[in-house]
């Protein structure tokens, strides 16, 4: 059965909530950690850090330190030979969504045999995991609370997404102060996907009252608190505000799941190396005209919580221009605009349209979605 709301992560959320790291290893019984970054978290000190907390619990660390943005498969599997030879009883993730996602698929590993890349599949089988404890610095994926993970197959040049509700973690801690130090547009284009995630959930199939209150709270918080988090990156409040909403994102892809603009992102990040957060950016706005017709009064809703105004007569296509007219005036007031990209000739927009009407989350989109019907999109946002 498909319940409306189920999570089982413990959070752990308050500034400075890192410094308990060790208290909850050893309270869940966890003695050797394997600490999944990237050499951005060693440089800043955050590493050491986790390290020399633990270190003074009596706890032992094994650093991998080798994470990559779209984390390919192959570092996730080298990571999950390391960890097991190292005799590691829990995997800790610190940094962004590709630390997560890495360490996920590292803690997944541990408990199943094979490649990560073999649990893309559908019908593969995957054990239930625990000792997944995930400590993030950016406040964008929300992986921390989410029940899937998007991994790159350099082979195929795409990016994998795999279903790991039993592959979720145990334990997140949310500390804003460690998502302080973010440079301004790292902040508005994690916080955009942020965005994305709710807008794209509230419109799901699997959509409820419950996940959709959530969702618009979270638009909510993102209209408010993102503008103040990159322009003054020292504000804790904003911080915190984002990162928890950032958290509950990932809750409700957990619960209701993002489609249609994800899939055009996914499949835009992995053809020309973009960051996801601007490639949702992209999508989202041909995705509100999309689904105006579809969901007109939630994309009005959608457009109001952006500062749109509505007079009661707008059609549907009325509608979806005027909220996607408000989120490109919300992105472009933060200091995003266009694409930064050449337009692709039409050969490479047909391949791209056939390539999202494949993705597998176009299923929980709420009207069909058809390598026709992309194409217009496509061209639209180039």
């Amino acid at each position: 059965m498909h319940f409306s709301l189920l999570q089982n992560v413990k959070i752990l959320e308050k500034n400075g909530a890192v410094r308990q790291l060790g208290t909850l290893m050893k309270e869940a019984g966890y003695h050797h950690a394997f600490l999944v970054c990237d050499e951005g978290i060693v440089r800043m000190g955050l590493a050491g850090k986790i390290q020399d907390i633990l270190t003074g619990e009596g706890l032992c660390c094994t650093l991998y330190d080798k994470v990559q943005p779209d984390p390919p498969a192959f570092l996730v599997d080298e990571g999950a030979t390391l960890c097991r030879a190292a005799g590691c009883d829990c995997v800790i993730a610190a940094g962004g969504g590709s630390s997560i996602d890495t360490a996920k698929g590292i803690n997944i590993l541990r408990f199943n045999d094979g490649h990560i890349l073999d649990y893309a599949a559908p019908d593969k089988k995957m054990t239930p995991t625990r000792g997944l404890i995930v400590i993030p610095t950016t406040s964008g994926t929300g992986s921390e609370l989410s029940n899937g993970l998007i991994i790159s197959d350099t082979e195929k040049g795409i990016k994998a997404p795999i279903l790991a509700v039993e592959g979720m973690s145990e334990y997140a801690i949310l500390d804003p102060e460690l998502t302080v130090g973010m440079p301004p547009m790292l902040t508005l284009i994690t916080g955009l996907d942020v965005f994305s995630h709710a807008c794209e959930s509230y419109m799901s199939v699997n959509s409820t009252t419950t996940t959709d209150m959530i969702c618009e709270k979270i638009m909510e918080d993102v209209a408010t608190f993102l503008p103040r988090a990159v322009r003054q990156g020292d504000d804790l409040t904003a911080r915190e505000r984002m990162l928890c909403s950032a958290s509950l994102g990932g809750w409700m892809l957990a619960c209701a799941s993002a489609h249609v603009g994800h899939s055009i992102a996914h499949i835009l990040g992995a053809t020309y190396h973009i960051p996801h957060g601007k490639a949702c950016a992209l999508s989202l706005p041909v995705t509100l005209e999309f689904l105006a017709s579809t969901c007109p009064e939630k994309v009005k809703k959608v457009g109001m919580i952006l500062g749109a105004t509505f007079h009661g007569g707008e059609d549907a296509e009325q509608t979806g221009q005027n909220a996607a007219r408000a989120y490109k005036d919300f992105c472009a007031g933060l200091g995003l605009t266009g694409s930064g990209m050449e337009k692709p000739d039409e050969a490479a927009i047909d391949a791209l349209a056939d390539a999202v009407a494949h993705d597998p989350l176009i299923v929980l989109c709420p009207a069909p979605v058809t390598r026709e019907n992309i194409l217009p999109l496509l061209r639209k946002m180039f």
